[in-house]
């Protein structure tokens, strides 16, 4: 069953990122993606999400990439908050967040810790949670599952990629020129998070500690849904604000040298705290 809003012009548009439009319709948020042929919208309205025009009858894959963006904005109501990052929990049950644009490297330094006997939180997204315990609050970090993904390219680096894609067919995603395969992987469920590394590739390896608004800066972009113009945008906008002001943050400029050595990068940001 759908359900109508009430329609509004596109010149009312409240927010926009990564093909998907959100705006503001009465106590409802309306999603729909920006290119779409014809109308196909998903409404998020106190805590729930419905079928709104032509979401029944949307290819499969359309509707999942709304069904993510509704499941975003609905975690946002509830304090929840999604930052566009890897993640993973190192041995001493420490969450580390991996963001940066996508190519930055995140999915390929996670599956190295993942081999150097780290957990999993996620390939593509982080949902980040300010808890209240004894009057002060600290950042707990959960998983959003979704497989990671490793391009065959590094090989050499992963040796067991090759044996890992033939035992699946040897075929990575259609159309994806990375070439990227799911990997298995440990996962958790969360953590505390005890640090946001900003990642760049480059010629070299250095870590740059940041400022709390060098990093409240950095990762708003990585968390843009605080844009959307609802209730939920000061809270939002808060919990990031204390997130980079309570744990450590780095700009890390890596190379290949991360990847020369299984616990490369482990020890690397072990170095950090």
């Amino acid at each position: 069953m759908s359900v109508g809003v009430t329609s509004v012009s596109r010149s009312s548009l409240a927010w926009a990122w990564g093909g998907v439009e959100a705006q503001m319709v009465g106590d409802a948020t309306v999603v729909r993606p920006a290119l779409a042929r014809r109308p196909v919208e998903l409404i998020v309205r106190q805590g729930r999400l419905a079928r709104g025009s032509g979401y029944a009858s949307a290819p499969p894959a359309l509707r999942r990439g709304l069904a993510r963006m509704g499941a975003i904005l609905r975690l946002r109501e509830r304090g929840r908050y999604f930052v566009h990052a890897a993640g993973a929990v190192d041995p001493r049950g420490r969450a580390w967040l991996l963001t940066g644009d996508s190519g930055s490297g995140k999915s390929t330094l996670t599956y190295a810790l993942a081999r150097a006997g780290w957990n999993v939180l996620g390939d593509d997204g982080i949902v980040l949670e300010v808890t209240h315990i004894s009057g002060s609050g600290s950042v707990w970090a959960h998983a959003w599952r979704e497989p990671l993904r490793v391009s065959l390219d590094l090989e050499a680096h992963f040796p067991d990629l090759g044996a890992r894609a033939c035992s699946d067919g040897c075929a990575s995603m259609p159309g994806d020129l990375r070439r990227r395969i799911a990997v298995s992987v440990p996962f958790a469920r969360g953590a505390p998070l005890a640090a946001i590394v900003f990642l760049a590739r480059g010629e070299r390896d250095v870590a740059t500690p940041l400022t709390p608004t060098a990093a409240l800066s950095a990762l708003i972009p990585q968390s843009p849904w605080v844009l959307v113009a609802d209730e939920h945008a000061s809270a939002h906008l808060a919990a990031l604000g204390h997130v980079a002001a309570s744990v450590g943050a780095f700009r890390l400029e890596h190379s290949s040298r991360q990847l020369s050595t299984r616990d490369g990068i482990a020890r690397t940001l072990g170095d950090l705290l």
